[in-house]
């Protein structure tokens, strides 16, 4: 049962009906419906609808709601708003807002049941079943009449290619032939225009801010396709299912006002992770390859990533080329191993820092770090670590047998000489680099 109260405000006398049509906003068909049910009550007394209320007056509508959805009470959806009058849920990929043969206990719908009792299931906007993000639903009929049409969603999309900085699309969308989900772009199709603003690209996406100014099936989809840059995931509009397995597309912010008190609210749904990832991950074979899984041949003095294991990178720091003729010796190696470490873990980036150690090889040593540092990050500290290491002129911290065991050869002077071409190859390295890809 949902419950409405409505304080009368007016300077003359009106009958209940009109009052509540013309001040109130309540629909015709409501008040029809709440009369039958008899619940529609004055200062706590029954009313009609033709009685007549006044200045001060309490009117209290109670409208007994069926639902006839199957509730359940394992889903989870988080909740971003929520009042007497509606909620706002993050419904996730891969949950379809209505209940259908498909899908009968599985869907936002089932879930409300589930919090809401015997409330009527009233989403005021519907997402695809693989659209994430923001959905509106009224609890009562009230509300979902003053809400519907009226609240302003922005999405997000990342799309393969890399856009313009922004721009507007106006291309007609009709019924693709002979299919009941299929939409194109038709000239004699309805008018269809979207606005949208790139916010970030990297790793051959896009990722978009989008505005709707109007709302057609499909619309973003089918609009980025028709254009060339499909939604990542969208196979069924020519997008690639092998960075993420649904379109890439989330309702990230909505506006609208409280239908009780006017109010303008805005709510927001952060992107999420598998959208965000589309950007922040490496290429697929930085997920996969292993330092013994390349030619070594092919790679020179610098560094590259050889690795990532969750939120760990590892990094094949080289300081000469594999068999390529002359090595560090051991010595120098180690020297510049030691003092490396000593150097990390007492700078800034110390607490992003795992492991410094050899490779097995006198090629270089192993750097590995958190993925809260960026490759940009990890090139700066091996310079600065070099530059440290051309200049030391101290003692160099361990040596001595119970701090180092075996390992006391050391030679700083062709360390400091070793690192002074190593600090010129990464002068002008960037981050793009440290992918093996890009020397392919």
């Amino acid at each position: 049962m949902s419950r409405l109260v409505f304080t009368v405000v007016s300077e003359n006398p009106q009958q209940l009906k009109n009052y509540l049509r013309d001040s109130c906003g309540v629909s015709a068909g409501l008040i029809r419906k709440l009369k039958n049910q008899k619940g529609i009550a004055v200062n706590g007394k029954f009313a009609r609808t033709v009685d007549m209320v006044k200045n001060g007056d309490i009117i209290t509508l109670e409208q007994t709601d069926n639902s006839e959805i199957e509730p359940n009470p394992l889903l989870q959806v988080p909740i971003i708003f929520e009042n007497e009058d509606l909620v706002v849920f993050n419904k996730p990929s891969g949950m379809p807002v209505h209940p259908s043969i498909r899908h009968r206990t599985d869907t936002l719908g089932n879930f409300f049941a589930a919090r809401y009792g015997k409330l009527a299931f009233r989403p005021v906007n519907r997402l695809d079943k693989d659209t994430s993000g923001l959905c509106l639903v009224a609890k009562n009929s009230h509300s979902a009449n003053i809400l519907q049409g009226t609240a302003h969603k922005i999405y997000y999309a990342a799309v393969q290619g890399i856009t313009e900085p922004q721009g507007t699309i106006d291309a007609p969308i009709a019924r693709e032939n002979e299919s009941i989900i299929i939409r194109c772009v038709r000239e004699d199709g309805k008018r269809a225009v979207t606005h949208y603003k790139k916010i970030r690209e990297g790793n051959g996406f896009s990722l978009l801010e989008i505005d709707l100014e109007t709302g057609r099936t499909h619309q973003i989809r089918v609009h980025f396709s028709h254009f060339g840059y499909p939604l990542a995931g969208d196979d069924l509009y020519g997008g690639s299912l092998e960075k993420i397995t649904r379109q890439a597309l989330h309702c990230g912010k909505m506006s609208f006002k409280l239908p009780m008190t006017n109010e303008e609210i805005t709510v927001e749904a952060p992107i999420p992770q598998d959208i965000e990832e589309l950007f922040t991950r490496k290429g697929n074979i930085m997920e996969k390859i292993a330092s013994f899984q390349v030619d070594h041949t092919k790679f020179g003095v610098g560094m590259y990533i050889s690795r990532i294991d969750g939120d760990i990178i590892t990094y094949d720091v080289r300081m000469v080329k594999p068999n390529g003729g002359t090595y560090i010796s051991n010595p120098s190696l180690h020297t510049i191993e030691h003092l490396f470490a000593t150097y990390a873990r007492n700078s800034q980036y110390s607490d992003s820092i795992i492991y410094v150690g050899p490779m097995g090889c006198r090629t270089g040593f192993y750097l590995l770090t958190r993925d809260n540092m960026t490759g940009e990050q990890a090139i700066s500290l091996v310079k600065s670590a070099y530059a440290f290491i051309a200049e030391f002129d101290g003692v160099i911290p361990g040596l001595s047998e119970i701090e180092c065991g075996n390992y006391l050869e050391h030679d700083l002077d062709s360390a400091k000489k070793d690192v002074l071409p190593l600090l010129e190859r990464l002068e002008n390295y960037t981050e793009e680099m440290l992918n093996y890809e890009y020397h392919f």
